[in-house]
């Protein structure tokens, strides 16, 4: 059987001091040798255990080394038996050399961490999106060379230098927040993968400010559903106002949603944040909205043409916003909160309304059957008493 081991090729020496690491492949009929793309200093190489030291990426490079290793052993032991002889160099050559490419020279593991996130089936399209920009913004910060950062480079001064710089291209807060929080989740992946030890954020601080209230009044929302509009804005601003009439909906949840699942006068669905099913009564304002704009793939028949509901979400809020200088689709869920807190519903029931559950109590929820006609109530007070300059 063949032995396989590393080698450092002391005689090809780089500018800066190191050497390629080598795999070496003995068998009864000769020895042949592989470059690996890996390079390390001889102070940095224990030749005796066949281990990195002393080198910031050790605990990677190391993992690395021994999973190559081990793939290229079971690799020759499970062809030796599908091909029932002892195989020649040329075989063995064949079947390792896919394993020891060069793949530490393409990703450094910091990007390799990243991509397991934005490559990661488990997690929301959304999330994989988020984790993309946060690596792009990295990738600019570091001047288009961010496989050749390690985890050892980003330090407490790293990230000050990198939240300066998103300020300039990124103003707001929490968005840089989100960036930094995705950094870490990074960091606290690969030190339970054991990739690295280094943990700068102990001494970092993620700041984020406080998500201003984004709720219209009562007298703006009457403003919308009753000045004179052109025909596409009139359609953006219907849509708003469906939001607010089903309990301030989430966009996605609406611009999504199918005919099918409107079952029994109810819109039925599961909430694209969180997985949860949800359950709306579809009042006769809100059916009289629908009916109008009446989709055959979508409830709502622009979004059967978009192929992206986010291009039809990004034109409604531009024509918001010239109506209500800074309104957006999220105004139609704080509006609803705001009006039904206005109105004295109760929290419990408010936080029902927009699916929200406290974290403290949701073991004890889990014993209680909610009243749904109490939501569906609520919802009924809300519309209302925003409507009710009608019947004046």
């Amino acid at each position: 059987m063949a032995k396989i081991n590393y080698y450092l090729d002391c005689r090809k020496k780089r500018a800066d001091g190191t050497s390629p690491l080598k795999v070496v492949v003995n068998t009864c009929n000769g020895n042949f040798m592989m470059s690996i793309g890996i390079f390390v200093s001889p102070a940095q190489w224990n030749s005796k255990l066949r281990v990195v030291t002393k080198h910031p990426q050790r605990i990677f490079l190391n993992s690395h080394l021994s999973d190559m290793l081990l793939n290229a052993e079971n690799a020759l032991i499970s062809e030796k038996k599908r091909l029932g002889h002892s195989l020649s160099m040329d075989e063995m050559k064949r079947i390792i050399s896919p394993i020891f490419k060069d793949e530490y020279k393409q990703e450094s593991p910091l990007v390799k961490v990243f991509n397991q996130y934005i490559n990661d089936k488990l997690l929301k399209k959304r999330t994989h999106e988020l984790y993309a920009v946060t690596l792009s913004k990295i990738e600019s910060f570091s001047n288009n060379n961010v496989n050749s950062l390690q985890f050892e480079d980003i330090t407490v001064g790293w990230l000050k230098k990198f939240d300066t710089w998103l300020m300039e291209n990124c103003p707001s807060a929490n968005a840089r927040a989100i960036h930094l929080r995705n950094l870490r989740a990074v960091f606290n992946r690969a030190i339970d993968d054991e990739l690295t030890s280094n943990y700068p954020f102990r001494k970092f601080k993620i700041v984020k400010e406080p998500t201003r209230k984004r709720a219209l009044s009562v007298e703006q929302i009457r403003m919308l559903m009753n000045t004179p509009l052109q025909a596409y804005q009139r359609r953006y601003v219907d849509t708003f106002i469906l939001m607010f009439y089903l309990m301030g909906i989430n966009a996605v949840d609406l611009l999504t949603a199918k005919p099918s699942q409107v079952l029994d006068g109810r819109l039925e669905y599961k909430r694209a944040k969180t997985g949860t099913l949800y359950s709306i009564k579809i009042e006769p304002e809100a059916m009289e909205i629908i009916n109008k704009y009446k989709g055959k793939k979508h409830l709502l028949k622009f979004c059967d043409t978009v192929k992206d509901y986010r291009d039809y979400l990004k034109r409604m809020n531009m024509c918001l916003n010239k109506i209500i200088p800074g309104c957006s689709s999220y105004y139609a869920r704080h509006s609803c909160a705001s009006i039904a807190a206005e109105i004295d519903i109760p929290m419990d029931t408010i936080a029902r309304m927009l699916g929200h559950t406290d974290p403290a109590r949701r073991i004890t929820l889990v014993y209680i059957d909610f009243n749904q006609n109490k939501i569906d109530e609520a919802n009924r007070k809300v519309i209302d008493y925003v409507t009710c300059y009608k019947n004046k």
